[in-house]
C-alpha cells in the first residue's frame, strides 16, 4: 500500500528505480553525492576558498574574526619551533624512504608524496598568512 501512494504521487520506493528515472545530468549529480557520502570524499565546496572580500569554508561564510583568528594561526604556526620541528621530520622520513629503504618505484613515489604533501601544507598556510583563502597567493611585486 505504502509503495502504491509513493508511486502515485511521483516518488520512488528504492534507489534503483530513482537512478533509473533520473536524466543523465542528474544520475551523475546523484551518484557522485552518494559516492561522497559513502566514502566520506571532500570536494572543492568542502575546503577554504575565496568569494569576493569573504571566506567560505563548507558552504558557510566566515565571520571577520574568524578569518582573522584563521590568519593568526597560520601565522603563529609558520612562525613556530614545532612547524620547524614538523617540517625536519618529514623530510627526514622522506628522504629515509626515497634513499635508504626504497626498493621499488612504489616507495619512490611514496617519499615523493611525503615531500608534496608538506609542500601543500606549507603553501596554504603562507597563502592564509598573507591574508588570502587561495591555496598559491603570491603577493604581487610592486614595479
Amino acid at each position: 500500500m505504502r509503495s502504491f501512494i509513493v508511486k502515485l504521487f511521483g516518488g520512488f520506493t528504492d534507489a534503483e528505480s530513482a537512478i533509473d528515472a533520473a536524466t543523465t545530468g542528474e544520475r551523475e549529480r546523484l551518484l557522485t553525492l552518494a559516492v561522497k557520502r559513502l566514502f566520506n570524499t571532500i570536494s572543492a565546496d568542502d575546503i577554504l576558498k575565496e568569494v569576493g572580500n569573504n571566506w567560505l569554508y563548507r558552504g558557510r561564510i566566515l565571520q571577520e574574526g574568524e578569518k582573522d583568528l584563521l590568519i593568526a594561526e597560520a601565522t603563529q604556526l609558520l612562525n613556530s619551533k614545532l612547524w620547524l620541528i614538523l617540517q625536519n621530520d618529514v623530510k627526514y622520513q622522506a628522504n629515509r624512504m626515497l634513499y635508504l629503504e626504497s626498493r621499488d618505484n612504489t616507495d619512490l613515489v611514496a617519499g615523493k608524496l611525503w615531500t608534496y604533501t608538506l609542500d601543500a601544507i606549507e603553501t596554504r598556510l603562507k597563502s592564509m598568512k598573507q591574508g588570502k583563502a587561495l591555496y598559491n597567493y603570491k603577493k604581487p611585486t610592486g614595479r
